[in-house]
């Protein structure tokens, strides 16, 4: 099918190696299921600029891309096709380089059902965005949608522009921008327009991009080019994650990383009463409160609101993992043999850290 340029592109296909222990990541008959990337960025990022690179470079990978066409910002996006004369495809459209596209002007999943026909021609599956997106709407989609259960969620990619960056939270005005929610979500951010800026700038937004989502992964760019096996593949929502850093940074932004951790073996059923009561019960008694009459969110008036979750505890029946995108989370029994330790990491508005002590029965590391 075909692309758009709301600000991103598409990408090619390869044998994707499925973790071993990701919820959903093998099919019922055995055959390895397929990784989602999702990218996003703030409008002018530079996704359009990656997905044309991954369209039509001969990188040997076999990626089917999704790309929305329209929706929420498109109107400013002024969207448009990619790569093959002035056409708009609605039907999956495969490159020369073995790479399958698709432009969708509303849900994707329809477009994704419609992919699964195509199965065995592709090893990823890349989904953009539009520039004012929140990924985590689609992240959620792959818990709960049982006709997606040959797919599973393999990361979320942000792309941020370099040279705008800190006009962007300049025009803010101190409020949160979709911008820091999107860095927030991710598990890798690219840093693109790189050639605008010099080091001293560089390391500045790399410094605030960390104290949004101190665990998160930084690859930089010029022009989106880009060593595709950074993005793919990644794993971010397996066992085989890396552990949190917990290097700690000076936070500005109302978005910040809390790192948990604890040398206590917990009951499954008290971490799960816990996460519902942080990102259930406390949401659900803002949302009755008298606040949400006077302020769009949480965040409007200085509460906590979560964003990302993720960790690994020790239960008395062995490991499990937490994946969490804002009120959704999921947990997974693994392997506990390579983990240094039990921790949870908070990733979001206004994060109390008192709260998040009280409730988990947990430290910050």
């Amino acid at each position: 099918m075909l692309v758009d340029d709301s600000d991103d592109e598409a990408p090619c296909l390869i044998p994707a190696e499925v973790p071993t222990l990701v919820s959903g990541s093998v099919a019922e008959d055995d055959t390895p299921n397929i990784p989602v990337t999702i990218i996003t960025g703030y409008l002018g990022a530079g996704k359009t600029s990656l997905l044309t690179y991954i369209l039509k470079e001969q990188h040997g990978k076999r990626i089917a891309v999704i790309v929305n066409e329209y929706g929420e910002g498109a109107a400013v996006e002024q969207p448009g096709a990619l790569g093959v004369g002035n056409e708009k495809y609605e039907e999956w459209l495969e490159m020369t380089n073995g790479c399958l596209c698709c432009a969708v002007k509303s849900n994707a999943v329809m477009a994704i059902e419609k992919l699964m026909e195509k199965s065995g021609k592709f090893d990823y599956v890349l989904i953009e965005t539009t520039g004012l997106a929140d990924p985590g709407n689609i992240g959620q989609t792959f818990w709960v949608d049982e006709g997606l259960s040959k797919l599973y969620l393999d990361g979320i990619v942000t792309l941020c522009d370099a040279y705008n960056f800190n006009k962007t939270f300049q025009e803010a005005g101190g409020k949160v921008t979709e911008c820091e929610r999107q860095i927030a979500l991710a598990d890798v951010v690219i840093l693109n327009k790189l050639d605008l800026i010099n080091d001293t700038i560089k390391d500045n937004i790399s410094k605030k991009i960390q104290s949004i989502n101190s665990s998160c992964d930084i690859q930089y760019t010029t022009y989106s080019r880009i060593d595709l096996d950074t993005i793919l593949g990644i794993q971010a929502y397996s066992s085989a994650a890396p552990p949190p850093s917990t290097i700690e940074h000076n936070i500005s932004s109302a978005i910040s990383t809390v790192t948990m951790t604890t040398d206590i073996i917990m009951k499954r059923g008290d971490i799960e009463s816990a996460l519902e009561t942080l990102l259930w019960e406390d949401l659900d008694s803002f949302s009755n409160s008298d606040n949400k009459k006077e302020s769009h969110s949480m965040e409007d008036t200085g509460g906590m609101n979560i964003l990302r979750l993720k960790g690994k505890l020790q239960t008395p029946e062995g490991w499990i993992m937490i994946q969490g995108v804002r009120d959704m989370f999921d947990i997974t029994e693994i392997k506990g043999d390579n983990i240094p330790y039990q921790h949870l990491v908070f990733i979001g508005v206004h994060l109390d850290r008192v709260r998040l002590c009280d409730v988990t029965k947990m430290r910050v590391r």
